[in-house]
């Protein structure tokens, strides 16, 4: 990990360079030894649902590149085969300057004071489920957690009556969130769902065409952002 000061032509030849403009990075470069990628691999591996492995992967690349272009950051890959590969991730610096520390703090949360109720939050992934959670409950509502999509699917069924809204994430093994949000609606018809997921909300409104979502929400988020996306989602509750 490190900085640099990456230029026009650096950034030109990064992944899905979006016109960046040149200036001071944050970068973390990641390196293997392994088998490493041809160019046909290399080209896709941004694609949803491509992998080289079993069945069930291939969103983890596609999660990032959502979450870079959501921060104007950049990727660069170089990889050949026999040789391994080495990926590097690039952030733009901030530009606050050396010795200013004040970090600017988030809005007043006011969920908690004018609503109350359960959030059923579907992940698979623990760390998210408790940091939603976390959130949740800071904000007043109380959670209740799911670890996949069918383990969601079976809390829903058991607790409807309480449940105001689900956090529901894309990604799952067993049942993703697509699937999970089918079955939900077959159970409610006006179940609220509030969509997570690393892709930006472009990225994955196709996937949901004809499905009615409450809300979205792109990971990695914060209170704030969680707290408008609930009033949104929960307002006529």
């Amino acid at each position: 990990a490190g900085v640099m000061h990456a230029d026009r032509g650096y950034l030109k030849n990064t992944g899905f360079d979006d016109d960046l403009e040149a200036g001071e990075y944050v970068f973390l470069e990641v390196a293997d030894t392994g088998c490493g990628m041809d160019d046909e691999t290399k080209a896709k591996i941004f694609e949803p649902f491509f992998t080289t492995k079993f069945t069930g992967r291939g969103m983890g690349m596609s999660a990032v590149l959502g979450i870079l272009r959501s921060h104007r950051g950049a990727i660069n890959i170089d990889t050949c085969p026999g040789h391994g590969t080495t990926i590097r991730v690039l952030f733009p610096v901030s530009g606050r300057g050396e010795g200013q520390t004040n970090i600017p703090s988030a809005p007043a949360s006011s969920v908690g004071d004018s609503h109350s109720g359960t959030v059923l939050i579907v992940d698979d992934e623990e760390s998210v489920r408790k940091t939603a959670s976390l959130m949740l409950k800071k904000l007043g509502f109380n959670a209740l957690q799911a670890v996949d999509g069918e383990d969601g699917v079976r809390k829903y069924r058991e607790y409807q009556s309480r449940i105001d809204g689900v956090l529901l994430d894309l990604t799952m093994p067993r049942l993703d969130g697509k699937a999970c949000l089918r079955e939900l609606q077959r159970i409610n018809s006006d179940v609220r769902v509030i969509l997570s997921s690393g892709y930006t909300e472009q990225e994955v409104s196709q996937q949901f065409a004809g499905r009615t979502l409450a809300g979205f929400i792109q990971k990695p988020y914060r209170l704030h952002k969680l707290e408008k996306v609930l009033k949104g989602a929960l307002a006529n509750g």
